[in-house]
């Protein structure tokens, strides 16, 4: 699957229009702050303007050039500069992202990723991530009370199911867990309700 073949497409369906319910509470509670965050597999970037409230730097992390193009018209509209909010079309696992971060966020990109890759993806977070900084994920989607539903997922992702103890075990070696909980249906996008959970981990 190409992901840049799908912006240029219009094959988007994942793309809910907004930044995260949930996340937009975190940040208006003043619970993700600091000076540098990272969103890889951001796409259009709703979620890096977000962070860029509550950032010196919100950077955004995409495969795909035309969902940078998006981004832009976002980032303008809402009269933010490119040092607050740049944009890099790259590769998570083997790009130069301009590491440390205090915090990453990570909604849609874990589960987009072939399963094989976890563990890649755990290093590859304990790397970027400073002492103290926090990896933020939101697990989506949730589907261990449906197991012939999780088993079809994961045999036709993306994206494919995540399980939040299985997120948990994955960065245990480098992280401490903060908050691990299912999200209310009401922070939740439209359609999504009972499939997400909020996991916050500090890198240790």
């Amino acid at each position: 699957m190409s992901w840049e073949d799908a912006w240029r497409e219009g094959r988007t369906g994942w793309d809910a229009g907004q930044s995260s319910p949930l996340l937009q509470h975190l940040v208006e509670r003043g619970e993700l702050n600091g000076e540098r965050a990272l969103v890889p597999g951001c796409g259009a970037g709703y979620d890096v303007i977000t962070l860029a409230s509550a950032f010196n730097e919100a950077r955004g992390l995409d495969l795909a050039p035309t969902a940078r193009e998006r981004f832009f018209e976002l980032r303008d509209a809402a009269g933010l500069s490119e040092e607050r909010a740049p944009y890099q079309v790259g590769d998570f696992f083997e790009d130069d992202l301009h590491a440390p971060f205090d915090l990453v966020w990570d909604y849609t990109f874990l589960c987009a990723i072939d399963p094989t890759l976890r563990p890649r993806w755990a290093e590859r977070m304990a790397a970027i991530i400073a002492p103290g900084g926090l990896l933020a994920t939101l697990i989506f989607p949730v589907l261990e009370d449906d197991p012939q539903r999780e088993n079809e997922r994961m045999a036709n992702g993306p994206p494919f199911p995540l399980r939040p103890a299985g997120v948990e075990a994955l960065v245990a070696a480098h992280f401490k867990t903060h908050r691990l909980d299912a999200v209310p249906p009401a922070l939740s996008h439209p359609g999504r309700e009972g499939m997400e959970w909020i996991g916050i981990f500090e890198r240790a």
